[in-house]
């Protein structure tokens, strides 16, 4: 089986070892021969294309360097020392045949230039460099390359040392090497090389040559061939090659220890390649121990005197050879040989194998890797790269800049060996010509003035207490003025607890620590100290109202930043409904007998039918009279409190007529109703009530109200939401709700329902499920338009009105929805989110006969009045409104609205000469007032304020 027969080799390539520190050798004259002793004191000549002054017959002085080397090594005497600059031209091909001694050795070292490296080249196909005749001489740091020849030759030399430097050939056959010795040349030592070249052969000793050293080098592309040659030793040499890596033929001896070899996979080499050949005249003569091979698809790990050997366990066996190789099974050679953490390469070499160097390729000391155990002799790592100590500086971290505040800076170590961190200064350099040296890995300081949009590099350098460098970091920081201290605050109650406010509070960026975050929640009560960022804060109040929330925060340096939010609390409301509680007609709730002009019925609501015992902070009822002897009106209000002057309910001799009445409940549990003229029966309807105690752990059932702009939902006149047309006699027609209204968080509804153009009397009935005629939401007469608001449970969006007798057609605007705490959660994305009830005293804020909130006259057809709402704070979503149309001069209705254009709806529907009033509950504008709208002829409007909504 033949070595480098072949041809071909991946065009895709990478450097075999990425080596920064052999840069630094290559220019920093840090390498020396490893054949020699210590060089005596001899001249320094000196080299530079690039200097003015050059002269190649001239002295070869600093002052005056020579422009080629070949001059200085002609005049190049033992002990002498060659120092060539590094420039972007290339140096001419040169010859050495300089003649030194074993203590005066002639030395050629690289130089700093203009900061290249020295490459020796020439025009094809000329040698880059050639040694001949030439005895004790070290080259170190001078790069060799050639095209379609060798880049360096060594011919009939004795005792040379080349080292620390890239070389290759292209454009040249396969037996042309990039390095050729040939067999008159001895004691040759290459070590610490990057050799390179496309295909072929990179290291040639010919026949007769003896002690060749091949040391710390990386092999790139092709492999290295020795014919005959004597003590040729292979120390730490890391192989990437096409067609096999070492070939020792025609009786040569020597050793092959601590080599990594891998291939560039499968390759168009003939034959089966092995990465290690020995022939039989070869094999007694040389030994194998401590490499790492693996083998292209179509090669073989060993050749050895004729016989294949697949992997290393066959070869150890079969030879007693290779005792502790490893081959592909015990690892994958990573590409370029760079060592990672953990490597079994890692202190696994031996120390005392022939020719092993001291240090790596790349100047780098020997080090034990104390996460991998020692598998060799001594603490060297197998290949050309030993893996160091990855202890380095991470980042540089930084708080941000701000003029006049102070910055800290923190060095961010990696450090997975544990090393001590005694000793360590860590120098901060803050890029405004300040700079700090720590020995605790933190720097503080202060800029004073502002920086570029770019900013500016800080940068902490860390050292070991000997000097030496651990690493480096940087980090860019933009300075800039110091922004104003900004604080937000909102609040907000939840339905199952609508006496507590959760309030949310953040602090802007502030380069400044917080000393003091407080929050003062409007009612008296203590400040509160809270976490400058956390969930939002609960408080809860002794009563419902709106309450002005305050957060107070102060920075240490000595600023304050205040912001305010309304939170609104109150009660929350349970449909329960509809169930009647007063009926004077037969004994329901009181005495069987119509109220008397003046009468007050006391109706206990507390305890009774669906309303709870106690907790109960108002009712909502639908109040009806039936049987007047007399115009009259009637006033609904807490038992044990003073009668307001504002009416619920008016009313002719022999009309029934309904409205919708939400009123506190006394302290005792009682609510009055008072009948001003005549006698009347009265009748009360349970839709639901106000409470601020929780029925259960969190009870689905407690819900907020969600205004809109009101929204026709239901009109059997055009079709809107159920069939067109009047329905009859006992039907239940059921409509949907909007989008927004269909899921689990809805559980109520607020519709203002109008009946129009019946044939008969009768009545309707709101509820959400199979309504009957129980109780009645609406009262109507033959041929008459009347509306009432309604309050109703909601069924997956679905609401049901109940027909008495006769065809009517029937009308609903939606005014606002009831949610409980699932709306804008997972659970119901659509809903959306209710506030708590505040219930007010009655108190009249507008009524046009008395210039009370308007002109003291009657609003004129398609006339709006824009009425400013004193007693209700700001922050209120919605106001429940006792909405009274007063002696209109023609059939009209009223409309009630928050700001934007007219809604398509109506509130109180009056004929002419009627005094009706409706509850109505009506958004507040962006602008704070809300607006109410007549349709025709002129009417005075009276409005009673009953509560509003958060």
């Amino acid at each position: 089986m033949g070595l480098f027969v072949g041809r071909g080799r991946p065009l895709r390539r990478q450097p075999l070892v990425a080596s920064a520190a052999l840069s630094v050798l290559l220019v920093g004259c840090l390498g020396a021969g490893v054949a020699h002793a210590d060089t005596a004191a001899g001249t320094t000549l000196y080299v530079d294309d690039e200097a003015a002054g050059c002269n190649d017959t001239g002295p070869g002085s600093a002052a005056e360097p020579f422009c080629q080397i070949q001059p200085a090594a002609d005049a190049a005497v033992p002990g002498d020392t060659v120092r060539i600059a590094g420039n972007s031209t290339s140096y001419a091909p040169v010859t050495i045949r300089s003649t030194g001694t074993a203590d005066a050795p002639v030395s050629f070292r690289s130089a700093y230039g203009d900061g290249s490296s020295v490459t020796v080249a020439g025009p094809s196909p000329a040698t880059g460099i050639t040694f001949s005749g030439a005895q004790y001489v070290d080259m170190t740091g001078i790069r060799a390359r050639a095209a379609r020849a060798s880049a360096l030759a060594v011919e009939d030399s004795q005792h040379i040392s080349y080292s620390g430097a890239f070389v290759q050939n292209a454009l040249a056959d396969d037996a042309t090497a990039v390095i050729a010795v040939d067999g008159s040349s001895s004691d040759i030592s290459l070590t610490r090389l990057e050799i390179d070249r496309l295909s072929g052969l990179d290291v040639t000793s010919a026949a007769g040559a003896r002690n060749i050293t091949l040391a710390d080098d990386t092999f790139d592309g092709g492999g290295v061939s020795a014919v005959g040659t004597t003590g040729i030793d292979f120390a730490g040499d890391t192989f990437w090659t096409v067609c096999g890596a070492i070939g020792l033929t025609d009786g040569s001896s020597g050793s092959v220890e601590n080599t990594v070899a891998r291939s560039y996979g499968t390759t168009a080499c003939s034959g089966t390649q092995a990465e290690l050949t020995v022939d039989a005249t070869s094999a007694p003569q040389v030994t194998a121990d401590y490499n790492a091979l693996n083998p292209p698809s179509t090669g073989t790990d060993y050749d050895w005197a004729g016989t294949a050997y697949a992997t290393a366990q066959a070869f150890r066996t079969a030879t007693g050879q290779g005792a502790h190789d490893l081959d592909q099974t015990d690892l994958t050679i990573p590409g370029g040989g760079v060592l990672a953490e953990h490597s079994p390469l890692i202190d696994s070499a031996a120390s005392n194998a022939p020719g092993e160097l001291s240090t790596d390729i790349d100047g780098r000391p020997r080090v034990d890797d104390p996460l991998v155990p020692d598998t060799g002799t001594g603490h060297v790592d197998r290949g050309a790269t030993e893996f160091q100590d990855p202890f380095t500086v991470n980042a540089l971290d930084m708080s941000a800049g701000y003029v006049g505040v102070p910055v800290t800076a923190h060095a961010q170590l990696s450090n997975p060996w544990s090393d001590s961190l005694d000793g360590l200064t860590y120098t901060f350099d803050f890029a405004d010509g300040t700079t700090v040296t720590s020995t605790t890995g933190s720097a503080t300081h202060t800029y004073t003035q502002t920086t570029s949009s770019t900013g500016i590099q800080a940068t902490v350098v860390v050292n070991r207490a000997d000097g030496t460098r651990v690493g480096a970091a940087d980090h860019w920081e933009r300075v800039e003025p110091v922004p104003d201290l900004t604080t937000t605050i909102g609040c907000a109650s939840s339905p199952v607890q609508p006496d507590t406010a959760a309030c949310g509070h953040e602090t802007e960026f502030d380069p400044y620590s917080i000393t003091s975050d407080r929050i003062t929640f409007g009612d008296g009560s203590a400040a509160l100290s809270v976490p400058t960022a956390g969930d939002p804060v609960p408080h809860t109040y002794k009563a419902p109202g709106t309450y002005t929330v305050t957060h107070t925060v102060t920075d240490s340096g000595g600023r304050t930043a205040t912001a305010t939010a309304k939170a609104t609390v109150g009660a929350a409301f349970l449909a329960a409904g509809p169930v009647r509680m007063l009926d004077t007609r037969n004994g329901t709730g009181a005495p069987k007998r119509p109220v008397g002009a003046g009468g007050v019925v006391r109706l206990k609501v507390l305890g009774v039918g669906y309303v709870p015992a106690s907790g109960v902070t108002a009712v909502t009822l639908n109040v009806t009279d039936a049987g007047a002897t007399a115009s009259s009106y009637v006033s609904v209000y807490p038992d044990g409190t003073a009668r307001p002057s504002a009416s619920n309910l008016n009313f002719r001799a022999g009309q029934d007529n309904p409205n919708l009445v939400t009123v506190r409940v006394g302290g005792d549990g009682y609510v009055d109703l008072y009948n001003a003229h005549g006698k009347v029966n009265l009748i009360a309807d349970l839709e639901g009530y106000y409470t601020t105690t929780r029925s259960g752990t969190d009870d689905l059932s407690m819900s907020g109200l969600a205004t809109m702009a009101p929204t026709r939902v239901l009109d059997t006149r055009n079709g809107t939401g159920a069939a067109k047309g009047a329905v009859g006699p006992g039907s239940i027609t059921t409509f949907t709700l909007p989008k927004y209204a269909r899921g689990w968080a809805t559980v109520g509804a607020v519709l203002n329902v109008t009946v129009t153009g019946g044939t008969s009397g009768g009545y309707i009935t709101v509820s959400c499920s199979s309504p009957t005629s129980a109780t009645s939401t609406l009262n109507y007469r033959p041929g008459q338009t009347a509306s009432n608001l309604a309050v109703t449970c909601v069924n997956a969006g679905k609401v049901q009105i109940y027909n008495s007798a006769g065809h009517v057609q029937l009308i609903a605007d939606l005014q606002g929805v009831y949610t409980n705490e699932q709306a804008e959660t997972t659970d119901d994305w659509f809903a959306l989110s209710g506030g708590p009830f505040v219930a007010t005293a009655p108190t009249r804020f507008l009524d046009t006969r008395t210039g009370l909130g308007a002109s003291a006259k009657p609003l004129g057809a398609n006339g709006t009045l824009t009425v400013k709402l004193t007693k209700v704070p700001a922050g209120a979503t919605a106001v429940l409104v006792n909405l009274t149309g007063v002696a209109p001069t023609a059939n009209t209705y009223l409309t009630a609205y928050g700001d934007g254009t007219l809604p398509t709806v109506s509130n109180d529907n009056l004929t002419a000469g009627q005094t009706r009033p409706v509850l109505a509950v009506i958004p507040v504008g962006a602008d704070g007032p809300l607006r109410i709208h007549n349709a025709h002829g002129s009417v005075d409007v009276v409005a009673d304020l009953e509560g509003y909504y958060g």
